[in-house]
């Protein structure tokens, strides 16, 4: 892990009421949902309780050019391996 000092004022926008997906992987199959009203913590809770045994990867949704999503837990079987 790295860290460093920022400087707020780089910042040219925020989401407010976040949206989050929750894709939960059987293999590489994946059953997919969209979280909205909740905080971090409450969506973690909610995917912890709904795995069965699955692992899953959130995300938070990006609305810029379109729908983004960026990983904030977990791991995609199906990505690229990081090198």
């Amino acid at each position: 892990m790295d860290t460093t000092t920022v400087d707020p004022r780089d910042q040219t926008w925020e989401v407010d009421r976040p949206r989050y997906r929750v894709y939960f992987w059987a293999g590489t199959n994946s059953d997919e949902w969209e979280v909205s009203g909740a905080d971090i913590p409450e969506v973690i809770d909610w995917a912890e309780s709904n795995r069965e045994g699955r692992s899953y990867t959130l995300y938070a949704c990006v609305p810029v050019d379109g729908l983004g999503l960026v990983r904030l837990a977990g791991v995609d079987p199906t990505a690229a391996p990081r090198g």
